[in-house]
């Protein structure tokens, strides 16, 4: 159980936005799943993105941090991405899901750790970092801005916050434009934004921005599209999705997305803006 940090400014983890709070769904809603499908989404995902945050990162090889902290770290990826780039003293992954925790910890290299914590909650388990690390967390959450000034409080003094978001996400083949166009109406259901990397231009409250990228990447519409058709077949079952699109209409994309997965049918490749933020504490 988490517990206030001590200082009259700092937001806990009591003040996030909760269950039942002005009608708002809670910020940590999920539905993207964190079972097999998902373990194997996130293992796509990271071989997608992977070369990207690696640019970004590099670009911080001068900070040598002591204690760094993955948020949201799913089965690992990006936590061991972080380890080998920045070389850390100490890595910590943090997940709310045990059973990716469990996939990431059968993989754990020598100074990285992984712990099942709710990642809107502070204080962090163990020291404050003085390195933070998220990557496409913030689209999850009702109140981004809420959560990075708690972070700011569970972070160490001069302590460095990396971000990377979708800004933009984008494709001419009409399966990629609807199932791009349903993902916001059920994240939009939930106070969620996929593109909200778009939104973050700042001022963000504990942080000063450092940098601030807009990079656009070109990718594969196999690789997207296998993406996309695992995550559908995990959101479906959502409740909001149950109840407002439809079977059918989910069956066809389905079809649609694993035709171009297969390259049974051509696609152009998916246009993605990603927002790569590095922030300070003063």
């Amino acid at each position: 159980m988490s517990h206030p940090i001590p200082s009259a400014s700092c937001p806990t983890s009591e003040s996030l936005p909760t269950a039942g709070s002005a009608g708002r769904a809670p910020p940590e809603h999920y539905t993207f799943g964190d079972g097999a499908p998902a373990a194997e989404r996130l293992a796509l995902l990271a071989a997608v993105f992977e070369p990207s945050s690696a640019r970004l990162l590099r670009l911080l090889g001068y900070l040598q941090p002591r204690q760094a902290v993955d948020l949201g770290c799913g089965p690992g990826w990006s936590t061991r991405l972080l380890h080998a780039v920045l070389a850390p003293a100490r890595t910590l992954g943090l997940e709310r899901s045990p059973e990716q925790v469990a996939r990431a910890r059968v993989v754990a290299p020598p100074g990285v750790e992984y712990q099942v914590h709710e990642v809107t909650e502070v204080p962090f388990p163990g020291q404050r970092p003085d390195l933070l690390y998220s990557r496409f967390l913030l689209t999850h959450l009702q109140d981004p801005q809420e959560v990075l000034a708690a972070w700011a409080c569970a972070a160490a003094d001069r302590a460095v916050l990396v971000l990377e978001e979708t800004a933009d996400m984008a494709s001419d083949h009409p399966a990629f434009l609807r199932y791009y166009q349903l993902v916001d109406q059920l994240q939009a259901a939930y106070g969620q934004r996929l593109r909200v990397g778009a939104a973050l231009a700042g001022p963000f409250p504990g942080w000063t921005t450092e940098l601030s990228l807009l990079s656009p990447l070109s990718l594969p519409a196999t690789r997207m599209a296998r993406l996309h058709a695992l995550n559908l077949a995990t959101w479906r079952q959502d409740p909001y999705a149950r109840s407002t699109f439809s079977a059918d209409e989910l069956d066809h994309l389905a079809a649609q997305l694993t035709a171009i997965a297969t390259s049974a049918e051509p696609a152009p490749a998916v246009r993605v803006v990603l927002r790569q933020l590095v922030l300070g504490k003063p």
